[in-house]
């Protein structure tokens, strides 16, 4: 059924009920409401916006990204490590979520990363496991590359382990430039060779990326369009948009003690409205900046915070909002020889229009993702053995875990940082990503020089040390929660950074890649003098790479947990979370295709 009115979904009584529509809610709703026996309802703030330039033109990614009607613009409460900047965190808003507004790229992560998830006490969450719901989400399509070609850029998929029949497309980029194979030149000349398959568990190395787009029709593939538009008949399916979820009603058990989740509260239109009833399970999958201010707002959580807000206390669970990770960046800009197509000629109105009709025929800059090339890199190429040995006895010794949480948490965070000690001395695992963007990077500053052609790179730190949090600002479900992402509050990730700075301009200092560089323009050469300079720039412009995880962690209860392996709130007997607030640990990847396969997964674990 398409989306619904008010009043039709408020008279319908559901079986399973999906507060947030976006990457992981719609591949639950998808799935759950394949039984027609089964009525599903996804109750979503944002609205279905279908053809919409800035969603769907893979040239046009992140143009969706701080506005208003498909982003929630958040921002960070002032970062005290970071020269106290408050930091732009965009969440899409929409049928879509994320995947409405995200980068286009779809990454696994390394075998070590989805095993630790079973290690962390969480059965059945493995590489194997994990890697069949991956490729239950996908259908990769056919490369238009050559054999040599494939080598060139690094784009050399095993079809055994990528996704034949799923419902999101994915693709090479359509349009791949020398620019592409001079980066991958220079950087196996600093030690980072080609990977052209890093889909098998083994994902260092330099390689371009799939992308979420079908080369068909040259558009974004995310959830509303692979999972929600094809099932839109479906009777059973009930979707209700722009409506803001505020709580969750909660009754406790006569039986066990539990608390039963029976329904939600809502806003529309200005009016609030509620949905009692729900037969089976309630499903929070409003992301990791979201579903944590959702627990706290129904009485789930530190019960010192919800006194704070004058919210009753309904579950004592102090790890709500806590482990607050995401990737750290910071991007550098460079000129480059004139010669090279970049996506800099949009700006001239006589291109964009040549542009704009070659991509009718699913050609030219706007139909390809500009953004192919990406090194990921070990902790070995940022370091010597010495510097790597100081990393591991930092991790080691927990010098920087957060002393105002609960001491669950301290014993799950010492937990994670054991494990990511052992991953800095593994070759096999990244460190770092860098990020070649063919063009000025689209970001506020420095202003691009109009005629000039540019490349940008995007370094980030992929395990980051420090722990932020999510919590609720105040009892007004409508304000927007207190993001706190603690960036460099411990003192390694700083160190790392700056590491993966000095690695950066070594690569863009290496031949071949130096030979088409003509001038820096961020950073401005008078910060390569020393490291203290490097820290202060680190400081002053690094931001998240938007992908937050962690803030409803699937831990035990005893490590700071507040989902089981089951994905079931502790201490309910049928409240769920399903989205990468689950995630207890970052991961060295870009998290879209992970998010699909939590949903694919839960799927299973509600319907088995």
């Amino acid at each position: 059924m398409p989306i619904v009115s008010i009043d039709h979904f408020c008279s319908t009584t559901f079986d399973y009920l999906i507060i947030g529509g976006g990457t992981s809610g719609l591949t639950l709703a998808a799935r759950l409401s394949e039984n027609l026996n089964t009525t599903v309802g996804v109750i979503e703030a944002g609205g279905h916006d279908s053809g919409v330039p800035e969603i769907d033109i893979p040239g046009f990614m992140g143009r969706a990204i701080a506005n208003p009607v498909y982003d929630w613009t958040f921002f960070s409460v002032p970062q005290r490590k970071a020269n106290d900047r408050v930091v732009l965190q965009p969440r899409g808003k929409g049928l879509g979520g994320s995947s409405l507004s995200n980068f286009l790229g779809l990454f696994r992560p390394s075998k070590e990363e989805f095993d630790a998830l079973e290690h962390l006490g969480n059965p059945g969450w493995n590489w194997n496991d994990m890697l069949k719901y991956i490729m239950k989400s996908e259908k990769m399509l056919p490369s238009q590359l050559s054999p040599s070609d494939s080598i060139k850029y690094a784009a050399q998929p095993d079809p055994h382990i990528h996704g034949s029949s799923g419902p999101i497309k994915k693709s090479f980029p359509s349009l791949l430039t020398e620019q592409h194979a001079l980066l991958f030149d220079a950087a196996e000349k600093l030690g980072v060779p080609r990977n052209g398959e890093t889909g098998n568990g083994v994902n260092v190395g330099a390689m371009t990326s799939f992308t979420s787009v079908d080369p068909r029709t040259a558009k974004r593939s995310y959830s509303a369009t692979g999972y929600f538009e094809p099932n839109a008949s479906r009777q059973n399916l009930l979707i209700l948009t722009h409506a803001q979820a505020e709580k969750v009603l909660l009754q406790k058990s006569e039986n066990n003690g539990q608390q039963i989740a029976t329904g939600v509260e809502f806003m529309y239109n200005g009016t609030r409205f509620v949905i009692n009833g729900v037969r089976r399970d309630i499903i929070l999958s409003a992301g990791a900046l979201q579903t944590p201010q959702l627990l706290e707002l129904s009485g789930i959580g530190n019960p010192e915070i919800l006194a704070k807000h004058g919210i009753k206390q309904v579950i004592n669970l102090p790890g709500v909002g806590e482990n607050l990770q995401d990737h750290v960046c910071v991007t550098f800009i460079a000129e480059i020889d004139s010669k090279f197509q970049t996506m800099d000629i949009l700006s001239d109105p006589h291109e964009l229009d040549k542009h704009e009709e070659l991509y009718k025929h699913q050609q030219g800059l706007l139909a390809s993702a500009p953004a192919p090339g990406f090194l990921f890199l070990p902790a070995k190429v940022l370091g010597n053995s010495e510097q790597l040995q100081s990393w591991l006895e930092h991790a080691e010794k927990n010098r920087n875990i957060k002393q105002d949480v609960h001491p669950s948490v301290q014993q799950g965070l010492r937990k994670q940082h054991s494990l990511q000690s052992q991953w800095f001395l593994n070759e096999g695992h990244a460190q770092a990503e860098v990020l070649n963007y063919i063009g000025h990077q689209p970001i506020p500053y420095p202003v691009p020089v109009p005629g000039r052609k540019y490349t940008s790179f995007v370094s980030a730190i992929m395990h980051p040390l420090s722990r932020g949090s999510v919590h609720v600002g105040s009892a007004d479900p409508i304000a927007p929660p207190l993001i706190d992402p603690n960036y460099l509050v411990d003192d390694a990730d700083l160190d790392l950074m700056v590491y993966i700075v000095k690695f950066t301009l070594k690569l863009l200092s290496t031949p071949p890649l130096s030979d088409i560089i003509q001038a820096y323009v961020l950073p401005s050469p008078d910060m390569f003098k020393n490291d203290d300079n490097l820290r202060e720039w680190v400081r002053e412009t690094c931001g998240p790479v938007y992908h937050p995880v962690g803030t409803a962690a699937m831990l035990p209860e005893a490590d700071g947990g507040v989902v089981n392996h089951q994905l079931k709130v502790y201490g309910t007997s049928n409240l769920r979370v399903v989205d990468a607030s689950i995630l207890p640990m970052e991961l060295s990847c870009h998290i879209q295709s992970v998010a699909y396969a939590i949903g694919e997964k839960a799927a299973d674990i509600l319907t088995n």
